[in-house]
This record gives C-alpha cells, structure tokens and sequence, in this order.
C-alpha cells in the first residue's frame, strides 16, 4: 500500500490544511506514504478539471486507497465510476453525493448521479466520517452516501465539518480506520 494511498481535499482547501498534514505525519510513522493531491482551483472547482488532475495523479491499479474530504469525496467516487480498477479502499468524510443545500455551487459534481451498479464492484473496504454537528455537509447526506456505498458509518458527536476553522488539525478516527484497511490487505 505504501504509495497507493491518495488524499483529495475538498472546496476552498488544499493539502496544507485541516488534518492532512496531520495524517501524513501519523502514515510515515508507519512507514507507509500518501499523496496529498493538490486539485486545481479549489475556491472555484470545475468538476472537468478536478476529473483530469486526477486522472493524472492517481495511480490508476488495483488495491489502491482514496481518502476524500469533502467534495474529495464526490471527486473520488467520479475516478472509480470511470476507471478499469478493483479492489479500491474507500474513507469518506463528511462526503456526499448529491446536490447540497448547503453548497449548491458545486452541483456540477452531482448533475450526473453516480453509477453505484458500476463502482460498488471495484470497491474492496468503504467507511463515511460524518459528524453530527457538520454545518457545512450535515451528517444527513453523508448517511445517505454511506447508504449508497452499502458500508459502514461513523457519525461523530461532534468535529463539525473536520477542518482547521473549528480546531479540527488532527483527525484519529482516519488513521484508525486506514490502519485497519491495511491489516485488512495484508
């Protein structure tokens, strides 16, 4: 697993936030490597664009891991939906796969519903982070993508949206649960 995993941050952000550099640290430790993929033009994303750094940064072979955050998680589901890969891992937070009240500047991401008939096949191992205090992505729509993905959910008590802005710059629910997908693969 060592440089097959691959974090997608999510609007507004880029790698240096939140708990990813966080989550970095705690993975080298172990002496396994992620990505931390810098997407184009967070403050404005364009769903075509987002598809084609992607494409180019994410190693496209099987048993690969995608944390998304946020639009991260849309944007990772969109890569599965159009590659030839199986086995993927999959952590989720505070992820949806719909258009959102909350952001409906990003419905460029959901106009095309996601094909779960074509993803859920490639997928090995799947968890969705939520928060029940999230003001950004209510917990709402991450248990209805959980609920599409047919895998577990957390939903925290509180963590908000998971970033930097509410105190949120480490996140051990992810570590714990990669590290279980690793002992899962081994």
């Amino acid at each position: 697993m060592a440089n097959k995993i691959f974090l997608i941050h999510g609007y507004t952000a880029k790698p240096s936030d939140n708990w990813f550099p966080w989550l970095k640290n705690e993975i080298k430790k172990d002496n396994l490597a992620i990505s931390l993929l810098d997407m184009p033009n967070s403050q404005n994303p364009d769903p075509l664009l987002w598809d084609a750094y992607c494409d180019a940064h994410i190693s496209q072979t099987d048993g690969i891991t995608i944390i998304g955050h946020s639009l991260g998680c849309i944007q990772a589901l969109r890569f599965i939906e159009r590659h030839d890969i199986k086995q993927v891992n999959l952590i989720l937070v505070s992820g949806f796969d719909e258009k959102t009240h909350t952001l409906p500047q990003l419905a460029g991401f959901t106009d095309q519903p996601i094909d779960y008939r074509t993803v859920l096949p490639k997928i090995n191992q799947a968890v969705v982070i939520s928060a029940l205090d999230d003001d950004i992505i209510p917990y709402v729509y991450s248990e209805t993508l959980a609920r599409h993905l047919k895998c577990k959910l957390i939903v925290m008590p509180e963590g908000k949206h998971f970033i930097d802005r509410d105190g949120i710059l480490d996140l051990p629910v992810v570590y714990d649960e990669l590290l279980a997908f690793v002992k899962n693969c081994d």
